[in-house]
């Protein structure tokens, strides 16, 4: 198997094998696909491929070239991410140069991370947006020669936060493209760019992983027990980054939240269904609301099934479960299910937090209650 640090991905491996080996590797790639699917992982093993020094399409692992690009810490391959703006920074300054010290330990901490577990989602508090300072710093890069003569790789990780004036200074820079320059956006949110920029770059779709996939990364590189692997697998939602990020924040605990936020929804007193949807908007971090709500959409997709006779996923909730489909024979589970996805859709697309929350309690409420039909 070719590349093994990524995980499936046969198809997009296979559209870049093609052109290393014709030679005809585009100039700019848009790597596109859900969360946690491996754009950013194939970034780096592309990149590492490239300019390992056996010169074989399969990087080594072990030459200077590829333990510096692992870290992070290549010279000629650059990772761009959001940034936080510092104190008096001006358009023109260096990404890092106001930033303070603290902003610094924390960056490099998640670089670290990062370079541990290329599926890892850099996380920078104050980091809004891929910052103007940066594309500057990746033009200005892109016309100078490289260290080892071979091609410099840029990889722009989460694009779509690049605003109208980073999107712009980038631009130029895919419409005056430097030979032994690579550009590699990564992004979940393909409509979030300029169609401009989509224009310019070759397209390489990333597909939702399977859970076979999940389960035996999980096994064979983290040590999870086969039994729990298999279940967070199937809750992963086919994201191996969603996966990583549900064992480190404790499953069992999240999906207890998922129980207690239905029982607020559905039960009569108004004050700790405030108090629920309050709780659920805290977090700053979309991502944790995508998880929950996503945690949330498996637990009704499994009273769905149990209603219909086949087994769950989550098998240890199974008295709730049928507790729930005893209590609401007639909830329109399938509305439920609908509403759910429009309200991961919405936060996805930066709506309010807090509004998507409530909205989607009040339907959840009328779907599983009977005091709303679809379409009245």
């Amino acid at each position: 198997m070719i590349w093994p640090r990524v995980i499936g991905q046969e198809w997009a491996k296979g559209v870049l094998l093609s052109a290393i080996r014709g030679g005809r590797l585009a100039h700019a790639y848009l790597f596109y696909g859900e969360e946690g699917v491996g754009k950013d992982a194939l970034a780096l093993e592309l990149a590492r491929a490239l300019h390992c020094e056996r010169r074989e399409e399969e990087a080594c692992g072990t030459c200077h070239s590829c333990v510096r690009i692992t870290a992070l810490q290549h010279p000629d391959v650059r990772f761009v991410v959001a940034l936080p703006v510092g104190k008096g920074e001006e358009s023109d300054d260096p990404p890092l140069s106001k930033l303070t010290d603290a902003d610094m330990r924390l960056i490099q901490g998640e670089f670290k991370r990062k370079a541990e577990e290329p599926y890892y989602r850099i996380s920078i508090p104050r980091a809004f947006a891929v910052k103007i300072n940066s594309i500057r710093e990746v033009r200005r890069e892109a016309a100078l020669s490289t260290s080892d003569g071979r091609r410099r790789v840029v990889i722009i990780s989460h694009a779509e936060l690049m605003k109208t004036e980073a999107s712009n200074a980038l631009l130029k820079t895919l419409e005056e493209p430097s030979g032994n320059t690579l550009l590699i956006l990564t992004t979940a949110h393909r409509e979030a760019l300029l169609p401009t920029i989509q224009s310019r770059c070759q397209p390489v779709r990333f597909d939702l992983l399977k859970e076979e996939e999940i389960g035996t990364a999980l096994r064979e590189r983290k040590e999870v027990d086969p039994d729990r692997a298999v279940t967070v697998a199937r809750i992963a939602n086919g994201s191996y980054g969603m996966a990583l990020e549900l064992l480190e924040q404790d499953l069992d605990v999240q999906r207890e939240n998922v129980l207690s936020f239905i029982r607020s929804v559905l039960g009569k007193q108004v004050v700790p269904f405030v108090e629920s949807i309050e709780v659920m908007s805290a977090p700053r971090d979309r991502e944790a609301v995508i998880r929950f709500l996503t945690l949330l959409l498996i637990w009704f997709r499994d009273a769905m099934v149990h209603a219909q006779g086949r087994a769950v996923i989550n098998a240890d909730q199974l008295t709730p479960i049928k507790n729930f489909v005893a209590k609401f024979p007639d909830a329109n589970l399938v509305q439920v299910l609908a509403d759910i996805e429009e309200a991961i859709s919405l936060v996805k697309r930066n709506a309010y937090i807090m509004v998507v929350l409530l909205q989607l309690a009040v339907h959840l409420r009328a779907n599983i209650l009977g005091t709303r039909r679809t379409g009245t």
